[in-house]
């Protein structure tokens, strides 16, 4: 069956523009380091010093005067030892060896190591038996940054690396944007909640479950409004305190159907309605709006006295396509950072029949071969079938109106 005309709808690229484009002012708390894994700098980092602030040893060994070893083996008078932390008691003079720790400071006097490999001590006797370029194994001060360099940038994501790099400078607090205010309401007189028995034509509301798990994974402090049953009335009060978090995340009630309240809803509070409709399967009665704030009808936010309302359809399957393709974009960008997809070009494992005028995400299994990345599409049973997005680890993308593809055709592959 051939699909309706849905040349007025929305591209994927569209709705990604308009996503893009919609201006966002995130928050910036001053928090310890040890609690900012994950979030994103509100502030450049820069070193407090020199890196490192001396010249240090790089190996085990010896310090030496390069031109006491500069004629090969020779026989030096030992002259004590400096460990990493603490600093030689006298510069070393000429004829002299003194032992030296990894990350030790250089003394006074020497100008080369040479690795404890290459040398023997007898009693104060060191035998330096080869000294190949001994100056290589010191790192010179500021080698590696030098004092009032930017080490970490404003939107860099603190991960173990940089965390460690911010811990080195002496950033013990930063100034981040805190993680967003996520909140999901679930909507339809057919959802019960998850430790309930569904009777009749009733199912549990796996979308919500769904949803805070997904939110939560992309950084989200995230609150579960649960089930809201198709009432105008009641859907109108939970949207109200779902504009209290920093986005709300809608899932049902989006369609054309007598008791699809949530657009009409949300343009009677005044909100924008910025995306109805898309060209994407599956996923195409998803709605986004935003407006601003007035003190009656929507409530108080910290994101520029902004709303932001993401509306999802109902079958699972869309609402998590739409949610990791287009909404997780002004996630990340109220988070401080910048949207970032995993995609993955991988060698279809067997054949597709031509798509349809919408793009198409289907789940697929992604495997690594000698040859690289494959690609085995899942088959499709709609956008209500979990069980089949359940054992998927990304998702094929067909552009519209694509042809048929055949086994080895290179494709793109969204990692989920």
């Amino acid at each position: 069956m051939s699909e309706p005309d849905v040349s007025q709808l929305l591209t994927v690229a569209e709705a990604i523009a308009v996503i893009g484009a919609v201006p966002v002012a995130p928050r910036i708390v001053r928090v310890p380091l040890r609690e900012a894994r994950g979030l994103y700098l509100a502030q450049d980092l820069s070193a407090d010093r020199d890196y490192p602030p001396f010249d240090k040893s790089l190996m085990d060994g010896y310090a030496v005067r390069a031109a006491d070893v500069a004629a090969g083996p020779a026989a030096l008078q030992w002259a004590g030892e400096v460990a990493a932390g603490a600093q030689a008691a006298r510069p070393l003079a000429a004829g002299e060896a003194m032992a030296i720790m990894t990350g030790a400071p250089i003394p006074a006097g020497a100008d080369g190591v040479v690795p404890i490999e290459e040398t023997a001590r007898e009693g104060d006797t060191v035998r330096i038996v080869r000294a190949i370029d001994p100056t290589r194994f010191i790192a010179r001060q500021g080698a590696d940054i030098a004092a009032g360099t930017i080490v970490l940038r404003r939107g860099t994501r603190l991960e173990a690396a940089q965390l460690a790099v911010a811990a080195t400078v002496g950033a013990h607090h930063v100034d981040v944007h805190p993680r967003v205010r996520a909140v999901v309401l679930s909507t339809g007189d057919e959802l019960v909640e998850i430790d309930q028995t569904p009777r009749g034509s009733q199912s549990r509301n796996s979308n919500g479950l769904m949803l805070v798990a997904l939110l939560q994974r992309l950084g989200c402090d995230v609150a579960d409004l649960g089930i809201v049953v198709d009432q105008k009335e009641k859907i109108r009060a939970a949207i109200e305190e779902g504009l209290q978090h920093d986005v709300l995340f809608i899932s049902g009630g989006m369609s054309m159907g007598a008791y699809d309240y949530v657009p009409q809803l949300l343009r009677e509070m005044k909100l924008d309605l910025r995306i109805t409709k898309l060209r994407i399967k599956p996923g195409k009665p998803f709605v986004f709006a935003t407006g601003e704030k007035t003190g009656t009808g929507t409530v108080s936010s910290a994101f520029a006295n902004r709303s932001y309302v993401f509306g999802l359809p109902g079958n699972p399957v869309s609402g998590f396509v739409c949610t990791v393709r287009l909404a997780f974009r002004l996630i990340e960008r109220l988070a401080g950072g910048v949207p970032r997809e995993r995609w993955v070009t991988a060698k279809l494992a067997s054949p597709l029949p031509a798509n349809g005028p919408r793009e198409f995400y289907q789940p697929a299994k992604l495997a690594w071969s000698a040859a690289g990345p494959v690609a085995t599409p899942l088959g499709w049973k709609g956008s209500a079938d979990l069980f089949t997005l359940a054992t998927a680890d990304g998702l094929l993308v067909r552009e519209e109106n694509e042809p048929a593809r055949s086994a080895g055709d290179v494709v793109r592959v969204l990692e989920i």
